[in-house]
């Protein structure tokens, strides 16, 4: 008779659910026909759940680093076979366990389980993926209101994506999160507000929720008519458009920069040299032994072609190590092991860098620089508000404004730099000049 109920008879396993669960507990117990099956299933589900486990580790471990899974092959053992199955391998070796588990079912080929394959860490990558997706959204809706900052970019394989990331306030503070990457195929203004806003909608976020949106200065995404600003303002005039701050910035200074021949000839002789020396071994050796000879590792760089406000870098490390680039440029120039062409081009460059005008340049941006990189890493804190960015920027104009007063301090420190008094122009022939509107620059000096 059932303990459970009034019925006679065994338990039933398609019956009520409390016989089913009678039936369930009578089976796992000793002495029935299927307890040793019972156990052997136990066993190969904790077998496997601490292979998962192991497995999860890693790939959460490689996936918070940004670091690539893949490598040339899936060989247990071969050098080439990428981070994943390498740390799997580094692991086993303090893992008895993990050890045999590698040598019982590694390199079994297809139709086997050993969870080792990509196909298991890329089912794992997009589960934590959309776990982590999951948890944004759950917060956003938490917070009620939100902004929304997007840009387009193409990846390695050309396929222009438009990247969302959402500002919202957490627990007092102002945080950022980068929701997904969504394909796109056209950059109207109309596709990219169509495209988010259907995100939005598959996610459960209300657009009109949204406070603020924010992007470069394109005119698809900040145009006033039918940029995506405008469209999706139409949709909901609470979400006022602030233009990217860092963005703005970089375009006033690359176009203020452009707008001057002196400074575009100065920022190519900086790529001029960090190309001549970068381009051969025997060069760029010669710099080394130079600069460790000074006790100083800061070299040449390259400048950016995006990031306007970065190409602080370059010129920092021709200002910190201007003596020791020019000094290994005039020895080249004195190699008589050297082409003709490299040391007339070296020739050149320090010919350049002896100038009494290059040394000023040098110091003058070198300041300009250094303020205009440290203002745009602050313009792109995820914590900074409006109030704080004007003020950066007004503290930023009222700062390169105040260096037209210390032309003698630049001028003082590249006569240190150079050794050289005179400016070119005061020892070069005097070029006939065409004037107009009765304007006469003649008697200006050539520091004016």
């Amino acid at each position: 008779m059932c303990t459970l109920c009034t019925c006679t008879g065994p338990p039933n396993p398609r019956g009520p659910p409390e016989e089913r669960f009678f039936f369930t507990r009578q089976g796992n117990q000793r002495g029935q026909i299927d307890y040793e099956l019972h156990q052997q299933c136990d066993e190969q589900k904790k077998y496997w759940c601490e292979v998962l486990l192991r497995v999860v580790k890693v790939t959460s471990f490689l996936a918070e680093r940004g670091l690539a899974f893949r490598g040339s092959n899936e060989k247990i053992g071969s050098a080439q076979n990428g981070n994943f199955l390498g740390c799997i391998e580094l692991i086993a070796q303090f893992d008895p366990f993990l050890a045999t588990h590698l040598k019982n079912f590694g390199d079994k080929g297809s139709g086997n389980p050993s969870y080792l394959s990509s196909t298991i860490f890329e089912e794992f990558v997009e589960s934590m993926a959309d776990e982590v997706r999951d948890t944004i959204v759950k917060e956003i809706r938490a917070a009620k209101y939100f902004s929304v900052s997007v840009d387009s970019t193409p990846d390695i394989s050309t396929v222009y994506q438009l990247t969302v990331i959402i500002r919202y306030v957490q627990n007092g503070k102002a945080v950022e999160r980068f929701l997904t990457f969504l394909q796109i195929s056209s950059h109207t203004g109309e596709q990219l507000a169509t495209t988010l806003l259907e995100y939005l909608r598959l996610k459960q976020i209300s657009f009109s929720d949204c406070r603020g949106q924010s992007y470069d200065n394109a005119s698809n995404m900040s145009g006033r008519y039918s940029g995506m600003q405008a469209r999706l303002k139409q949709l909901n005039p609470l979400a006022l458009f602030v233009p990217c701050a860092a963005h703005s910035l970089n375009l006033v200074g690359g176009n203020a920069a452009d707008s001057c021949l002196e400074a575009v000839n100065f920022f190519g002789l900086v790529q001029k040299i960090y190309t001549f020396l970068s381009a051969s071994t025997h060069r760029w050796s010669v710099l080394m032994r130079k600069l460790k000879a000074n006790h100083n590792g800061l070299t040449v760089k390259s400048l950016s072609d995006t990031r306007w406000s970065a190409r602080a870098d370059a010129i920092h490390a021709l200002f910190e190590r201007y003596e020791t680039i020019r000094s290994s440029l005039q020895q080249i120039a004195d190699d008589d092991l050297q082409t003709a062409e490299a040391r007339n081009e070296a020739v050149s460059l320090s010919t350049k860098m002896n100038l009494l005008e290059t040394a000023i340049l040098c110091c003058v941006w070198t300041s300009i620089l250094t303020r205009f990189n440290a203002t745009s890493k602050s313009l792109q804190k995820a914590d900074i508000d409006i109030k704080v960015a004007v003020d950066l920027l007004l503290s930023l104009q009222e700062f390169v404004n105040s260096l037209r007063e210390k032309f003698d301090d630049f001028e003082t420190q590249a006569r240190q730099f150079t050794g050289t008094t005179e400016f070119k122009e005061s020892h070069s022939r005097k070029r006939k000049r065409t004037t107009r509107y009765d304007y006469d620059d003649s008697e200006n000096r050539p520091e004016e």
